[in-house]
């Protein structure tokens, strides 16, 4: 956790003053009515949320430590329902939906809530929140919790949300994944940067999956910088595998220059010169980290080819100096197309190897068709040439249901453009569609019919 920054400081001080000399929160004390305190939420809640997401965009690490400078009583527990879910979210859970480690943030926020003046009006917007925490939570820790709340009504309320449903993990799963959706564009991630090994041990995955989200996000990392470079520099960490991870997420898409470039090749150097089998962990971890990244603005093969020396001879160096001919030649040329036949066909078909070979030509595929314009489809006929050459070279089902998927985006971005079903440009799309996609067997004539059929207007009944 990252101390907060003295601006941030002040900018919360200066919000705390508003709330305490404001109207509302006078007439609030006087009448103590829910419906005033929810006119004090109106006014004042923004003005925390927008902070709040400064602070997550710019200074992610110092999120906690801000977020406890909202449990003072100045803020009269505004916008603590939001940090409470943030808390819940932010723990590792196993593979039974149960976190890992205990939550202290979750404790911390609770048993401010629990001891605000203002509990009443809090506790109406909490009550699925805690069910979640505590489903996810050990029994031993809920109890030690609920030792610590005085006030009876209090601590019934909080027993009361202890849901027995949720012993069972599917239940747990199903809840916990409709209440996180509802958080999906709040930005509240945050991580420790690990100096120790138990800290590593215990905040390792957190980070991995902290830093792919902010590279998804496209957010700014300048501020992470530093802890980077300081994490790469732990040569106790280099043989763990929560280290092994990160390096690779760092490797694929993080832009890391000068000394941290020079940093990240080394560690890459030292894993396949000393730890056995490294091979197997790289190309494994890579499929858990690009499946479904074919947006992140940074292309994960092209960052990560930087950081391997290809003067080892490994299976790295020969997977990156294939991808290295697809990136300078091409994926049309005929040499390219000849190199990645004679890779495939040197490696298991199921291999992880090639497993990561066809993603990484799925998501060029894509790059091609989110950048081709519906006035340029005459390339879309002429690449479809190659993709079937792709398909035949891999035989994958999963490949072929992806170019197929891809096409037909694109085709339906087309059939919006060219609405003139009569005109020569929607009958060449028509032509092309149906003829080809027959062929490589994406559908049958008739269902090709039915998409292009004209859907006629029903006739207003009188």
């Amino acid at each position: 956790m990252e101390e907060l920054l003295q601006n941030y400081k002040t900018e919360l001080e200066n919000l705390k003053e508003d709330i305490q000399s404001s109207e509302t929160l006078e007439l609030y004390l006087d009448n103590e009515d829910g419906e005033t305190y929810k006119e004090l939420v109106s006014i004042f809640e923004s003005g925390i949320d927008e902070l709040h997401s400064k602070v997550a965009d710019n200074h992610p690490l110092q999120l906690i430590s801000f977020e406890k400078e909202l449990l003072d009583p100045g803020f009269e527990g505004l916008f603590l329902p939001r940090l409470l879910g943030y808390s819940v979210l932010r723990g590792e859970l196993d593979d039974q939906y149960k976190y890992k480690f205990p939550q202290d943030h979750f404790r911390d926020i609770l048993i401010a809530i629990a001891e605000s003046a203002n509990y009443d009006n809090i506790q109406t917007r909490i009550g699925q929140t805690i069910q979640i925490g505590f489903a996810m939570s050990t029994d031993i820790w809920v109890t030690d919790l609920l030792n610590k709340i005085q006030n009876k009504n209090v601590k019934k309320f909080f027993q009361n949300q202890r849901n027995v449903k949720f012993h069972d993990v599917n239940e747990r799963q199903v809840a916990f994944e409709r209440y996180k959706r509802q958080f999906d564009k709040f930005n509240y991630k945050t991580a420790v940067f690990p100096t120790e090994l138990v800290e590593l041990k215990r905040h390792g995955n957190i980070l991995k999956d902290f830093l792919l989200y902010r590279a998804a996000a496209e957010h700014d990392n300048t501020t992470l910088i530093p802890y980077i470079h300081n994490f790469l520099s732990k040569k106790e960490f280099i043989f763990e595998p929560e280290f092994i991870k990160i390096t690779l997420v760092l490797g694929m898409y993080y832009r890391l220059d000068g000394d941290n470039s020079k940093k990240l090749t080394q560690v890459f150097n030292k894993l396949r010169k000393e730890k056995s089998n490294f091979d197997i962990d790289f190309f494994a971890y890579f499929l858990q980290f690009v499946d479904d990244k074919a947006n992140f603005i940074i292309d994960a093969v092209g960052n990560l080819s930087k950081f391997i020396d290809k003067s080892i001879e490994d299976e790295l160096s020969r997977f990156f100096w294939l991808m290295d001919i697809v990136y300078t030649k091409g994926y049309v040329a005929a040499e390219t197309i000849d190199a990645i036949r004679k890779y495939y066909n040197e490696h298991e078909w199921l291999s992880n190897q090639n497993r990561c070979l066809r993603h990484s030509l799925n998501n060029r595929f894509s790059k091609f068709f989110n950048t081709l314009s519906e006035k340029d489809y005459h390339e879309f006929f002429e690449m479809f040439k190659t993709f079937s050459i792709y398909m035949d070279i891999f035989s994958n089902e999963k490949f072929n249901q992806s170019i197929k998927n891809t096409s037909m985006v694109f085709v339906n971005r087309l059939m919006k453009y060219y609405s003139d079903k009569r005109g020569r440009d929607y009958q060449d799309i028509k032509k092309f569609v149906v003829s080809s996609f027959v062929d490589l067997k994406f559908y049958k004539e008739k269902e090709l019919v039915e998409i292009f059929k004209s859907k006629r207007k029903k006739k207003d009944s009188k």
